[in-house]
């Protein structure tokens, strides 16, 4: 069996210093005292300690970990790159972190980190263009893709089960009594929206309800999406309860509410999708279904580290649970409705 390796806080501890007095004692950088620096070396011989750097140079390799999302203003993208970087730090290696923002900067980001920069790359929810993916391709590099737009990648990739999530949600709503459930879908060119429309359109179904077409629309993942249909959906088609499959629009949907004048539960309930940190803090807190952004970094980041030590995966499809999160933004239905 073979030993484990000596970390970075092992030497730290048994030196009596932080990690990062390690760091910059191994490195050869300023920041510790000459008796510091002999005494930290003095542990690290004792207990075998390798830098990853002596590691990765004797492999071939930078030590560094690339991250490219479509965009770092929102709190989804966030929650990934947080799971990311606790991982990673685990294993000593140095993340390099960048925005592509469209589909062109995306390959060229890519192709720029496979250029040697980085042992590995995680995406995060990438468009991946024909031309892109053959980028990769024609690159050695492990690639890991964190919630792909599309599931038949030839590509590792971590999802999560959207269609068991939205379906949870929509059955908590028939099940507190609501008949006239709107659903608000997503951008059509993610294959999330579609397995999320049909958990909405089986629960309907299974409850001996034909979805209304009327009641379904679609719109961008963001708040204002969220505003302008649900808008539209509770002026003139006044649903009692709105399922978003984003908590962006679920949001979008709760503010529309608002200017409308109507009580969220009391006169319309809503459940999300995502679980972001702002859905437990809006007003009223949203009920919503919680898919674990924080482990699909920590997952991806695993798979791609196991890539990067050459080690088969278990399965290049690895898809995490969701699971309905219940506060205060559904009710039973209006009486006046119930009927």
């Amino acid at each position: 069996m073979p030993t484990p390796r000596v970390t970075i806080a092992q030497v730290a501890a048994e030196a009596g210093v932080s990690a990062m007095t390690v760091s910059n004692v191994i490195n050869g950088r300023a920041g510790a005292s000459e008796s510091t620096r002999q005494r930290v070396q003095e542990v690290a011989e004792r207990l075998g300690y390798t830098a990853p750097s002596a590691r990765n140079g004797r492999r071939g390799r930078t030590g560094h970990v690339g991250v490219l999302t479509l965009d770092l203003t929102g709190e989804y993208s966030l929650e990934i790159v947080r799971g990311i970087a606790e991982e990673i730090a685990a294993d000593e290696r140095e993340l390099l972190l960048n925005a592509s923002l469209d589909a062109i900067r995306e390959r060229d980001r890519i192709a720029f980190f496979a250029n040697g920069l980085v042992d590995g790359l995680l995406l995060i929810a990438p468009v991946l263009e024909p031309e892109t993916v053959e980028v990769i391709q024609a690159s050695d590099l492990p690639v890991v893709v964190i919630d792909p737009r599309r599931i038949d990648l030839d590509l590792p990739r971590v999802t999560v089960d959207n269609y068991d999530g939205v379906r949870a949600g929509t059955r908590h709503l028939l099940t507190a009594g609501h008949r006239r459930i709107a659903y608000i879908r997503g951008e059509e060119d993610h294959e999330s929206t579609e397995l999320r429309y049909r958990g909405y359109e089986d629960a309907m179904r299974l409850a001996g309800i034909q979805p209304d077409p009327a009641l379904v629309v679609s719109t961008n993942f963001n708040h204002q999406g969220g505003v302008h249909t649900a808008t539209r959906l509770l002026t003139t088609q006044r649903p009692t309860a709105i399922v978003a499959g984003a908590d962006p629009i679920a949001l979008g949907a709760l503010a529309a509410a608002r200017v409308l004048g109507l009580s969220v539960p009391d006169d319309l309930s809503i459940v999300g999708f995502d679980d972001l940190p702002q859905a437990a803090h809006s007003a009223p807190p949203l009920t919503t279904v919680r898919q674990p952004l924080h482990d699909m970094g920590r997952a991806g980041s695993r798979a791609l580290l196991s890539l990067i030590a050459r080690q088969p995966l278990p399965t290049d499809d690895i898809r995490l649970t969701t699971k309905l999160i219940i506060r205060s933004t559904t009710a039973p239905p209006p009486r006046e409705t119930d009927a």
